[in-house]
């Protein structure tokens, strides 16, 4: 799911290379960056954990899901959502929340669903996880969860009429998402693991076919990944680690006219949302539109309607509060896996 942060504009020059395509070509790995040589050879600790019912990535239809609990509480089913940071859950389902934690709230920008509570600093715990072995391990981060009691419908956003005043189970673990305290990496359950606190494991994680991996290492680093920097977002707003910009890419709609901008690849959505000033503010992409994605250096077609794998269930139009924007939803993920390394601040994909 979207929250909306403002977006910074890269030189234009380099941006409209990349939706040309013009960068290297995915090759074997450990591929090489502008900063090198990726290499995850200093690590062995992984966990893998398997997806709730078996997605079929060739036709998702439906969020991609682990089960988690809270502080011992219900194990429940949670959308992993990297559109959104913080872990959200019913408070009813989370047992001894601290006295005194403190009041929060979260808006989901693209449904206008508005999630009150407290947050409260609590152990998570992946009870399906299964170590770099084979042994089941249960992964565990402490992190603050917005452990919710209200939620209601603001009536904003694209998909506001799907919008429903109930409280989700959702895992939001993405980078670049704001400057606010609450978006800080210091809230993302990923990037917390027990492991990774201790500096043993490579902070980061995989989505892909075989369930989502969490922590980076040589022998979960296999095939041909395209690796693209990321830019540092500076000091971050909670904990010690910085947070990574918005990859740069861009989308082309309809015609030759590439629009170069910021991608986010939000797998808490199932349609997708493209912004600028030169396009609609509002309603949706007509059925049969040629579009071209642009995922910094990889790139990947449709036409709006055609049932590709890669193909939105649909194409909202939004206003352009931030510049030029495209958020791709979950099915970009249709023909790649994706990987995040929140230590080195590189986004990569592999193409399935």
């Amino acid at each position: 799911m979207l929250v909306r942060v403002p977006v910074r504009r890269l030189a234009m020059a380099w941006v409209l290379c990349l939706l040309a395509g013009c960068s290297t070509a995915p090759g074997a790995a450990p591929p090489t960056t502008g900063r090198g040589t990726v290499t995850y050879r200093a690590y062995a600790q992984s966990y893998t954990v398997p997806w709730v019912g078996s997605p079929d990535f060739s036709n998702l239809r439906r969020t991609l899901k682990v089960r988690a609990s809270v502080n011992g509480g219900t194990v429940s089913s949670y959308t992993v959502d990297t559109g959104s940071v913080g872990m959200v859950v019913p408070a009813s389902e989370v047992p001894n929340i601290p006295a005194g934690s403190p009041s929060g709230h979260l808006t989901y920008s693209s449904s206008g669903l508005k999630l009150t509570g407290v947050w409260a600093t609590l152990p998570i715990s992946f009870p399906e996880a299964v170590n770099a072995t084979g042994a089941n391990a249960g992964a565990q981060a402490t992190v603050p969860v917005l452990a919710v009691t209200e939620a209601s419908c603001t009536g904003s956003g694209v998909n506001s009429g799907r919008c429903r005043a109930h409280i989700p189970h959702m895992l939001g673990v993405g980078f670049g998402r704001g400057t606010r305290t609450e978006s800080a990496p210091a809230y993302n359950p990923f990037l917390n693991l027990t492991e990774m606190v201790a500096g043993t494991m490579r902070r980061g994680y995989m989505i892909g076919r075989g369930g989502l991996s969490l922590g980076l290492t040589e022998s979960n680093f296999t095939g041909a990944w395209t690796m693209q920097a990321l830019t540092n977002a500076g000091t971050p707003a909670a904990g010690t680690h910085n947070d990574w910009m918005m990859l740069a890419g861009g989308f082309t709609l309809g015609s030759d006219v590439k629009l170069p901008g910021k991608v986010l690849i939000d797998t808490g959505l199932l349609n997708m949302i493209v912004e600028d000033s030169s396009i609609p503010s509002g309603g949706q992409v007509a059925d049969g539109t040629a579009m071209t994605m642009a995922l910094g250096s990889v790139s990947y077609r449709f036409s709006t309607g055609d049932g590709g794998a890669q193909t939105p269930t649909r194409v909202n139009y939004a206003r352009a509060a931030h510049g030029t924007f495209v958020n791709t939803g979950l099915r970009a993920l249709g023909h790649f896996d994706l990987l995040f390394d929140a230590d080195g601040g590189y986004l990569g994909l592999r193409a399935e």
